[in-house]
């Protein structure tokens, strides 16, 4: 047999639309990062055209990559691995910024804001 008439190496992906869906390497995206919780491979699903990305562990990382799948290492930006304290961004808390933004005084009320917070600064 050939080397041309070789079938392509078939993924089973599960796309949370569509359910199992069969893919070739190229449609596969796989990110290896140095933090492996940050790991993912991402696909577009062949039945409903939406993007889905997924966790890779290294099982998963393992098994992409013997199927032809290429890995691409990234690194996340340092402010995403960064500590965070207080509560997490809400929809109302965007909202807010939103309206905010499009008063016309908004810079002043920020600045005026910030001098009561800290009068030293």
């Amino acid at each position: 047999m050939s080397e041309d008439s070789t079938p392509p190496t078939r993924i089973r992906a599960t796309c949370p639309e569509c359910g199992e869906v069969e893919l070739t390497p190229p449609d596969v995206e796989l990110r290896v990062c140095q933090v492996e919780e940050r790991s993912h491979y991402a696909f577009v699903c062949p039945e409903c055209n939406r993007t889905v990305s997924k966790p890779a562990d290294r099982r998963v990382v393992r098994l992409l990559t013997s199927g032809g799948v290429p890995a691409q290492p990234w690194d996340p930006p340092e402010e995403a691995l960064e500590p965070r304290s207080g509560p997490a961004l809400t929809w109302d808390d965007l909202l807010d910024l939103h309206l905010e933004l499009e008063s016309p005084d908004w810079w002043a009320r920020l600045e005026a804001a910030r001098a009561l917070r800290d009068p030293a600064g």
